[in-house]
């Protein structure tokens, strides 16, 4: 089923994540304060004022320590040292750096994968682990190498279908 559900939805990016993607382009080995914050506000502007507390020297440090590792679980666990960031909102930033290898962790797409039994844990879908956003990871990488698909084409995808044949409210 959840083949069927990538078949059937188009994939397309609004002009705000293109933006920030064209942006991810001229930065370095690290990202700046203000790409980070429009990064993190793309994500989830609610917890904005600890986005800003994180001073630019910092952030240009844990990013390009984080963009720097090899290990996932390193890349991850390291940006949620700044302030504000947990799994979801890094999973963001990876997914700027990486749109090929990274998908954002979602609930909208947390959920479709539970309704198709491809998570058993956590099905609200919040208050992710570390191990939840490995997992994740492993299938949306599958899903994408099944069909031909970037993971940010098939994360997206499956949020799109989620946000299209929502019942009741999100949370």
């Amino acid at each position: 089923m959840i083949n069927d559900i990538l078949k059937s939805i188009d994939y397309k990016e609004d002009d705000k994540t293109l933006k920030i993607f064209n942006l991810i382009k001229s930065e370095d080995e690290s990202l700046s304060k203000s790409t980070l914050i429009k990064i993190l506000k793309w994500k989830s502007p609610r917890p904005l004022r600890f986005y800003n507390e994180n001073e630019e020297e910092n952030i240009r440090n844990i990013t390009a320590l984080a963009f720097q590792q090899n290990d996932d679980r390193l890349k991850i666990h390291i940006l949620t040292a700044l302030k504000g960031v947990n799994y979801p909102s890094a999973s963001a930033i990876l997914m700027f750096k990486n749109p090929e290898y990274f998908p954002v962790l979602d609930i909208r797409v947390w959920k479709q994968l539970y309704k198709n039994n491809l998570v058993s844990v956590n099905p609200r879908g919040i208050g992710f682990t570390l191990d939840q956003w490995i997992s994740y990871i492993k299938i949306i990488r599958s899903l994408a190498k099944q069909n031909s698909m970037s993971v940010r084409e098939v994360e997206k995808k499956l949020f799109d279908y989620d946000k299209l044949t929502q019942e009741g409210n999100l949370y």
